[in-house]
């Protein structure tokens, strides 16, 4: 019969996955009627019993002569929770053979300050590679539009999920991409710190305070190639990184009790410095329709003017 339970990711054969759908279906079967239900010659039926009871997912019911399926729950959650572990560990093994690789055929002086890295694809490639490798900081300036590297190509969760602080600067010109909005408030839910200034100096990332990569030509340029860095100069790069982030604002998205959460989403993003066009394309909105909400803000602030609406609401925790 047809297998649609689609074990043998879990490491199960054919065989073994057809009798255990069965099984799950039944309060237990003796090895004659399984063969008959799967349609399996017997010999090949006792095959995949014996293996389903030596890993636990099936056991002899109390006469010794008839099999049930054990729970799936508790005997399909190890088998899930162990393939888990074994596609981390191999996550990590690619990263660090990775970084055997590049480290035994640089150039040992090149090695140890400047690799070049041409191409999309491999700029792409060694961005997860970075993020994979890191053991204890993350950090990431995000500007204009995401060329190279997207948020699709981010490793970010697994990261965080091994205890890697990240943390990222975005600026105006990603704020007022389409969709920036929705990437940033995912990020923050995934456990990523945000603050927002009015333009980073260059895209960056930099792991473990040791290794950056950005553009070899800086802001403004396309972002191949791309440079990473070590050594004095990486640091260079994290001297600047505090720097920036220590005079950044936090970027929330957890609206106060007092304040409708789509006024505060138009406060953030105005206080990053976005036009009010910017803004409304953001939020889904007409032009008029933030210019007005802004209004009633400021009425209820008794603030003349957007700059003493933003201290209002920052001094009220609305943002």
């Amino acid at each position: 019969m047809g297998a649609t339970v689609g074990l043998e990711d879990l490491g199960l054969t054919a065989d073994e996955n057809a009798v255990y759908e069965v099984l799950i279906g039944l309060p237990s079967s003796d090895r004659a009627e399984l063969a008959d239900t799967v349609a399996l010659p017997v010999g090949r039926t006792d095959t995949a019993l014996r293996a389903l009871v030596d890993r636990g997912l099936v056991v002899l019911v109390a006469d010794g002569l008839r099999y049930a399926a054990a729970p799936p729950t508790v005997a399909l959650g190890a088998e899930l929770a162990a393939h888990r572990e074994r596609l981390h560990r191999a996550e990590l093994s690619v990263a660090r053979l990775a970084e055997t690789y590049r480290v035994a055929t640089a150039d040992r002086a090149q090695r140890e300050l400047v690799e070049i890295v041409e191409g999309v694809d491999a700029i792409r490639t060694r961005y997860l590679q970075l993020q994979l490798s890191a053991r204890a900081t993350i950090d990431i300036f995000s500007a204009g539009t995401p060329r190279a590297v997207t948020p699709a190509d981010s490793a970010e969760v697994t990261a965080i999920s091994r205890d890697v602080r990240v943390r990222a600067v975005i600026d105006q010109g990603f704020l007022a991409e389409r969709g920036a909005a929705d990437h940033v408030a995912q990020s923050l839910a995934d456990g990523v710190q945000v603050r927002t200034v009015t333009e980073v100096p260059y895209k960056l990332i930099l792991c473990d305070g040791a290794v950056a990569m950005l553009p070899l030509h800086g802001r403004g340029a396309d972002v191949v190639p791309a440079v990473v860095l070590r050594g004095g100069l990486a640091h260079v790069a994290r001297e600047l990184f505090e720097q920036v982030w220590e005079g950044a604002r936090p970027y929330q998205t957890r609206a106060h009790a007092d304040i409708d959460a789509a006024d505060a989403h138009i406060l953030r993003l105005l206080l990053a410095g976005l036009t009010d066009t910017a803004v409304a394309g953001q939020a889904g909105m007409s032009v008029r329709t933030v210019q007005r909400r802004l209004h009633a803000l400021m009425a209820r602030a008794g603030a003349t003017t957007r700059l003493q609406l933003g201290w209002y609401a920052r001094d009220r925790g609305w943002i």
